[in-house]
């Protein structure tokens, strides 16, 4: 499964179609629904020293909780050979490449996840009237399953597990976040700040650091 969806023809196709999907759906919603004023506002209200100050404090503690998992408990006895040989195949243990990534996964990525996970959604449930209590897990468990399948391509099921906590704790604030500030600048922050700090285990397993 693994070699056929991320080494293969077919599984590049699939790929790029559902990303396109994934992210062309929502696009598309928002540029029909949303005014520039709206957008204006909304960078406003994520950019208000609160707002960034949470989302750098979040980011750091989820992030910190990852780093501490990783280096203190699992580096010596996690199975990454699945992971490593995929980094290989794609180029990511050139250095030059790896960072370009970095890059990308840090500011693209999160923002694009952040879009879609979190106003798209979001904004879904607020049109059903979905209680917060129930759209905030909903939300994070919808985000743990687009993470799932790739986690289980490259880890063993334990990992796999893990990980998805992680995943679905992410969200959760993530959620909370959007709704606590109304603006999805400070959730991209906090997503942006994890996200380097997954880039810090990829550097340990490529032996970067």
């Amino acid at each position: 499964f693994r070699r056929v969806l991320f080494r293969s023809p077919i599984g590049s196709v699939v790929y790029a179609v559902c990303k396109l999907l994934l992210y062309g759906i929502p696009a598309w919603v928002a540029w029909r629904t949303i005014y520039r004023t709206v957008i204006r506002s909304g960078i406003r209200r994520g950019t208000r020293p609160k707002a960034v100050l949470f989302g750098l404090g979040s980011g750091l503690l989820v992030g910190g909780l990852l780093l501490a998992t990783w280096f203190l408990v699992l580096r010596e006895s996690a199975s990454t050979d699945r992971l490593v040989e995929t980094m290989k195949d794609s180029g990511l243990d050139r250095p030059a490449r790896f960072w370009l990534f970095t890059a990308w996964l840090t500011v693209g990525n999160s923002f694009l996840e952040e879009f879609v996970f979190r106003w798209f959604v979001d904004s879904r449930f607020r049109l059903l009237r979905v209680p917060v209590l129930l759209a905030i897990p909903v939300s994070a468990a919808i985000f743990t399953i687009h993470h799932v399948i790739v986690l289980a391509a490259f880890f063993d099921p334990g990992l796999v597990v893990l990980g998805s906590c992680g995943v679905f704790l992410g969200g959760v604030i993530w959620s909370a976040t959007l709704r606590l500030f109304g603006s999805i600048v400070p959730a991209w922050i906090s997503h942006a700040v994890v996200d380097l700090a997954i880039v810090v285990v990829g550097a340990s397993i490529l032996g970067f650091l």
